[in-house]
């Protein structure tokens, strides 16, 4: 082939098509971007697929395509919209688990420290409990011995007053 000869995908037949093709879409295009919110995801997904080669129109095109070019910037709008609606819901679920995690590590300070409170006390309640039974038995062996006499340990004698008390005294010579 020379130069003079002409490809059939730059044929004016192929250039008509292509532009039919075009209008066909931009319908579409404008059809899907009156739609409601979850069509227009999805006019969004289809146009994001791939499967028009949007990127092989030419300005010509393009500038012949105005509603075309409205319903994607449609798209592209309820796309913001979208994304600005789950990144702000997002941003106020990190405050509010900034929020919880917060709260539960002061719940677990806190618990932690009532925990250890707890260990403390029960510590303590051992310790007074130990204290308690030997100084009970402490009292009870000085208690017997002040009032019972001598508690059955050999080599201690009862030195109570109340006992030397019921003594008599030997009777003065005459």
């Amino acid at each position: 082939m020379d130069d003079d000869s002409v490809h059939l995908s730059d044929s004016d037949e192929a250039k008509a098509a292509v532009s039919r093709l075009l209008k066909a879409i931009e319908g579409w295009a404008t059809k899907e971007a009156q739609k409601g919110e979850a069509e227009i995801t999805a006019f969004a997904a289809a146009l994001a697929s791939g499967i028009i080669s949007f990127h092989d129109f030419t300005s010509k095109d393009c500038r012949n395509s105005r509603n075309l070019i409205g319903a994607v910037a449609r798209a592209k709008q309820h796309l913001e919209k979208e994304h600005k609606k789950f990144d702000s819901e997002i941003d106020k679920m990190h405050i509010k688990f900034a929020q919880e995690m917060e709260e539960l590590d002061l719940k677990i300070i806190r618990d932690r420290k009532e925990f250890k409170n707890y260990l403390i006390s029960l510590i303590y309640a051992e310790e007074y409990s130990k204290l308690k039974t030997s100084i009970t038995n402490i009292y009870e062996t000085l208690d017997a011995k002040a009032n019972y006499g001598e508690v059955s340990s050999p080599g201690f004698s009862d030195t109570s007053p109340a006992r030397g008390a019921n003594k008599r005294a030997p009777a003065a010579p005459a």
